[in-house]
């Protein structure tokens, strides 16, 4: 027998006193968009079933009241993701497995059942940190067996990537801005010349950008993180060819960290760097900057060496070097942010 659910409160993106976002988004007329891996949102609700329209292809982690679920989306369609719920207050978060450089994904609505609704958030946790790197930042096919294992799109998951798994266990609101094959200067190979993590970086939509389409510059008053993580310039090094000259990777790092100081007054940074076949030219020019940077009396930054166990697919992190990355650096990104248990 086929049961038809009436949906009589509905809400949608504008309505932000009901949602909360994560992650950049452009709210504009009746949805929000976005193209950032590890980006979602999460409403409260008083109802027996709850839906959400959403647009673009994607894989989303799903969490009801902290049972938790996957969802594929690709046209603009109406989803239900429960029915039958029992009359007390129930959570909906949404996270976007997927990374989306070549397109974005959408939120149109969400609903539930005539006998509901929706529940004004009242504050986002006082604890956040943004991420700023490449694929290993993104979780870029962590699920993934081996270096061949499947496609990128089906074994990514930056839910389970070291920086949402620190925004989960800190219980912080996070920013995670990534670009897989993307470097600070040169990118891998030295593709798409023009659009490094640098100029990636100033847009709220970087997939419209990289499709020369209208992107917005993104808003840096609208939101101020505690704590900066920086994990870039694998692909400026990486492979056999010409790498970014080391003045001018080392230029380019700390014109990033004026910027990011400017729009941030106080932030702390955390800045990671691993082994990079086949030279491993990336820690001694990240050693260099924190010099640098030292010598000029700044006292804001720290750096940690991780190890890596790279064997996902097309030799990126798995998902236990995930894990590991994230606990290896858990304590110290506590500690700057002030965020450590007494």
């Amino acid at each position: 027998m086929c049961v038809t659910l009436t949906f009589s409160s509905s809400i949608s993106p504008k309505d932000s006193q009901f949602i909360s976002f994560s992650g950049r988004w452009l709210v504009v007329d009746e949805q929000a968009k976005t193209a950032a891996p590890g980006a979602g949102f999460q409403v409260s609700f008083k109802g027996s079933s709850i839906e959400v329209e959403l647009e673009g292809e994607a894989r989303w982690y799903v969490e009801i009241d902290g049972i938790k679920s996957s969802l594929y989306t690709h046209k603009k369609e109406k989803h239900l993701l429960a029915k039958n719920l029992d009359s007390n207050t129930h959570t909906l978060r949404l996270f976007k497995k997927t990374e989306s450089l070549d397109y974005f994904v959408a939120l149109h609505s969400i609903s539930t059942s005539h006998d509901g609704h929706f529940i004004k958030w009242t504050s986002k946790s006082p604890r956040r940190i943004e991420f700023i790197g490449d694929s290993f930042t993104v979780g870029y096919g962590n699920e993934a067996l081996s270096p061949t294992d499947g496609d990128v799109f089906s074994k990514t998951n930056t839910t389970k990537s070291y920086a949402f798994l620190l925004g989960e266990s800190l219980k912080a609101d996070i920013q995670i801005n990534a670009y897989s094959g993307r470097g600070l200067v040169q990118n891998y190979a030295n593709h798409d010349p023009d659009w490094n993590i640098r100029s990636l970086y100033m847009h709220t939509l970087p997939s419209q950008a990289l499709l020369k389409l209208h992107s917005p510059s993104w808003d840096f008053n609208s939101w101020h993180p505690q704590v900066i993580v920086i994990f870039v310039g694998i692909n400026d090094f990486q492979g056999d060819f010409n790498h970014t000259p080391d003045s001018t990777f080392d230029d380019a790092y700390i014109e990033l960290l004026d910027f990011l100081r400017q729009q941030h007054p106080g932030v702390q940074f955390l800045v990671l760097s691993t082994r990079v076949y086949p030279q491993d030219l990336l820690t001694p020019r990240v050693q260099n900057v924190l010099k640098m940077q030292k010598a000029k009396g700044f006292k804001d930054l720290t750096h940690m060496v991780l190890q890596t166990e790279n064997t996902a697919l097309d030799g990126h992190p798995n998902l236990f070097s995930h894990q590991n990355i994230a606990n290896q650096i858990r304590p110290t990104l506590a500690r700057l942010g002030k965020w450590l248990s007494r």
